[in-house]
């Protein structure tokens, strides 16, 4: 078969890599010059994304025409949130693919019929590094990735520095965070091979870890029973213009801490650090419910759907 990808926060990297080895044609979706290929030569598209904005929609739709089928395959936790409120997009691929049984309900509660959903869970979050060890207590700030770096970052980082007591690591990413900002930087850009890697070595270093929603850096934390604590402190905003994201509501879990009020940041990363006991049970039964840890082979699932 001839699979068109299209690779995102590596959600991709080993099911391209085993696609290979069972001696499919993985063609990459931009020429040298930067052009997009000629997608009606393959059977199949990979996609992480398909929303209204940038034209992806439409160009599914004329794929689907021409009889290629697409394949969506959930991007980050949390990952199909456009076909939520209040943005209600429809599924436009054949097929999404996603991490957990979490997903599958919030999709069918959406509308999204449950025989185009296929429960697969991600590569994205196997092969994790195990804790490092070290001394002193290292709290690892994951700010919010945003269409700018939002003003939640900055007072979380403050509050961060007037903790007494603590080691911050700060896991940024390029272009989304103002460099110079943060101490001890750790970057990585979602867009290239190394940031799985980098993120899962910077997880590996935490304490706790400290940050404004709850995403896939925060699922990465709670498999390895790492301490997660949120700073419920969001002001709803636009997003790169769309003023929908003024109404989505954030999504927490059970496994995590909220503080709403950021003078207690201290006091509930040192419980956390004292307690390592606490949320340890939710923090198991998320890895299944939102990452599909009791999947066995993820990439298998991916391409048994691909090659459907």
């Amino acid at each position: 078969m001839k699979i068109l990808t299209f690779n995102f926060n590596g959600i991709l990297d080993e099911v391209e890599k085993e696609l290979k080895k069972q001696g499919h044609e993985v063609m990459a979706h931009n020429k040298p010059n930067g052009e997009l290929v000629e997608w009606e030569n393959a059977d199949v598209i990979v996609l992480w994304n398909e929303t209204d904005n940038g034209g992806w929609k439409d160009w599914i739709k004329q794929c689907n025409t021409a009889g290629v089928r697409t394949v969506l395959l959930q991007h980050g936790r949390r990952g199909t949130s456009r076909m939520h409120p209040p943005f209600n997009e429809p599924l436009a691929s054949d097929v999404v693919c996603v991490w957990g049984k979490n997903d599958i309900q919030r999709l069918t509660s959406s509308g999204i019929p449950a025989d185009k959903i296929r429960l697969t869970g991600t590569s994205v979050l196997r092969n994790l590094t195990p804790r490092i060890p070290h001394k002193g207590i290292n709290v690892v700030f994951s700010p919010e990735h945003w269409d700018v770096d939002v003003v939640e970052n900055f007072m979380v980082n403050s509050a961060l520095q007037k903790v007494k007591g603590i080691n911050i690591i700060s896991k940024l990413l390029k272009d989304e965070h103002t460099p110079n900002l943060y101490p001890n930087p750790v970057w990585s850009d979602r867009r290239t091979p190394e940031h799985l890697q980098i993120a899962k070595n910077t997880a590996a270093l935490a304490d706790v870890v400290v940050a404004v929603s709850e995403s896939t850096f925060e699922l990465i934390a709670q498999i390895l029973d790492i301490p997660v604590v949120i700073a419920d402190i969001w002001i709803p905003k636009a997003c790169a213009g769309d003023e929908r994201y003024r109404e989505y509501n954030r999504e927490y879990s059970n496994a995590c801490t909220r503080v709403k009020d950021l003078s207690k940041l201290g006091d509930a990363i040192h419980y956390a650090v004292k307690h390592p006991e606490h949320l340890r049970e939710e923090r198991k039964k998320i890895a299944i419910d939102d990452g599909g840890l009791d999947i066995l082979d993820p990439v298998d699932e991916i391409i048994k759907v691909i090659e459907q």
